[in-house]
């Protein structure tokens, strides 16, 4: 159920509707609201009231929409609540009027360190820190707080996890709707320690990336149900791992399962064990094939280079002259993955972006600046660029960064496929790619591994390594990039080199047969590796 259809009797608005007519999608991007649909309230509900709790905290109360399901459950029940937005605040107060709550318009993690719940359910923002100060020191304040090493890059969700458990009491229950890649990123390490190590960690429910959970937000979601040991409680030797795909209903706590959603049980030895928690969770885990290594193996990874003020530092060249900027300060550039449609970008490619009036030129000053040069740079002074986020910590504040030129892009995102492109045309990239640097210097064997990077079975086996959005959309990170399995074509002959290099000039053109003939060749060149290296033989095509 969305909220597009009425969760109250009568037809009447629900609270959650009529806020959202209220509120405009600015202010709910500022205090990074989604609202938890009832479907999602509900089973929350029944994990958290199923051992009679007393006490409820909220700490991200909104609408007050997980309260009011407990509440449905569990009529007496005092709830404590805690919401930083004025204005939800008063739509989540007017909403559970006649409940016994209190509600405190105040940050969470001012809440006091002494108090104990009976039980804790929340639907927490998914904020990054890059937002603010506040959150950024909020990341700091936790990890000295529970002495642990965080991420500068940690979400808010993860805090709010670490400060919630905390006062959850022995033997209490905790649910939390967050998005699905917190099982998958690297910046959530410390906390899926945290849950397993501590014992808390029951349940995991998945929704499939392309299963819209979120009114009008591009999110993808899962259902994490926990649990505070008693005193001198054992860990729990198994923690159920629930899929529910694209086309199926959520299951309840009681009942058999609906059609198509999967259960299995995970122990804590497998997920501690597994850097990235997607594939145990979906049960699809696929192998890998004797002859692959991990990326590492053969390339390092960078990402693109990052400006702090693309629409500044990377312009047309007729802009560029416009100004004035001397082409011994820009380097030839591309920053969207839109202007790089090919698996094979080069000379010809790149021109045809500059004939085409697209940015192609990145200011990236190296020597004195001119009277013109000077004069752009404190234009963009009085547009305040120097003072942000990344540009306020560079020096001067217009240099750019230490600047790579890789060899081998990764786009940053894809759907379904992720593209990775050979940059014969030897020019610079910004964040839309990562860039791959091959250990070897050889452009026959750089070609031959983007072929690999770029087939079918590839793809499938690093599909459990990215972070995935909702309706599929993908994002893979530098680090992920290391982790991808690909044949180990140090033990591959020099003619299946070149036959994999054909393949992607097949594959780039879009001929027929080039998927399969090249899924062939890789997992050809893999049987190699395996076998300790094939002997120079002709390779054909086929």
């Amino acid at each position: 159920m969305s909220l597009d259809e009425d969760s109250e009797s009568g037809g009447q608005t629900s609270p959650e509707r009529a806020y959202l007519q209220a509120s405009t999608k600015a202010h709910r991007r500022r205090f990074a609201q989604v609202l938890t649909p009832p479907d999602c309230a509900a089973a929350m509900a029944d994990w958290v009231g199923g051992k009679d709790p007393k006490t409820l905290l909220d700490p991200a109360f909104g609408t007050g929409v997980l309260a009011r399901a407990v509440v449905a459950r569990l009529p007496g029940i005092a709830v404590t609540g805690y919401e930083l937005d004025a204005q939800i605040a008063a739509a989540g107060r007017s909403a559970c009027s006649g409940m016994n709550l209190t509600l405190h318009e105040a940050s969470f993690f001012e809440a006091p360190l002494d108090e104990r719940f009976d039980a804790i359910i929340a639907n927490p923002p998914f904020l990054r820190p890059g937002a603010g100060t506040a959150l950024r020191a909020q990341v700091r304040a936790t990890a000295e707080h529970f002495g642990i090493a965080l991420s500068g890059l940690t979400n808010a969700y993860v805090l709010f996890l670490f400060e919630a458990l905390a006062r959850l009491a022995p033997g209490g229950r905790a649910a939390f709707l967050l998005p699905a890649e917190w099982a998958n990123a690297n910046t959530s390490g410390p906390l899926k320690e945290h849950l397993v190590r501590g014992g808390y960690l029951r349940e995991i429910i998945q929704f499939c990336a392309y299963r819209p959970v979120f009114e009008k937000t591009l999110t993808t979601a899962s259902l994490v149900l926990l649990e505070a040991p008693a005193h001198a409680e054992p860990i729990p030797a198994e923690i159920r791992a629930t899929f529910v795909p694209a086309d199926a209903r959520l299951p309840s706590r009681a009942g058999p399962l609906p059609p198509g959603v999967t259960q299995r049980w995970v122990t804590p030895e497998a997920l501690l064990a597994a850097p990235k928690w997607d594939e145990l969770i979906r049960d699809d885990e696929a192998p890998i094939p004797p002859g692959f290594v991990p990326l590492s193996a053969l390339a390092t990874t960078r990402r693109g280079i990052a400006t702090g003020a693309n629409g500044f530092f990377h312009l047309s060249r007729e802009r560029a002259a416009e100004i004035g900027l001397r082409a011994s300060q820009c380097l030839p550039c591309v920053a969207k993955s839109a202007d790089v449609p090919t698996l094979i970008f080069g000379p010809a490619e790149f021109k045809s972006l500059i004939r085409a009036g697209r940015p192609t030129q990145f200011f990236a000053p190296t020597k004195s600046l001119t009277e013109a040069e000077a004069s752009y740079v404190a234009q963009g002074e009085a547009e305040g660029l120097h003072n942000r986020f990344l540009t306020r910590n560079r020096r001067p504040w217009y240099a750019p960064e230490r600047l790579y030129r890789a060899p081998i892009w990764a786009a940053t995102f894809g759907r379904g496929q992720m593209r990775f492109i050979l940059n014969t045309a030897e020019v610079w990239q910004l964040t839309a790619f990562h860039g791959i640097f091959p250990l070897q210097d050889d452009p026959a064997r750089a070609k031959a591994l983007v072929a690999c990077l770029n087939s079918a079975p590839v793809q499938a086996l690093m599909r459990g390594r990215m972070r995935i959005y909702a309706r599929g959309l993908q994002k893979v990170e530098p680090r992920d990039l290391l982790e991808i399995p690909v044949p180990d074509l140090r033990a591959v002959s020099a003619a299946r080199i070149a036959a994999l290099g054909q393949a992607l000039e097949a594959l780039n053109e879009c001929k027929d047969g080039a998927d399969e003939a090249l899924t062939r060749l890789v997992m050809e060149a893999a049987q190699d590796a395996a076998s300790g290296g094939a002997s120079d033989e002709t390779v054909a095509l086929g």
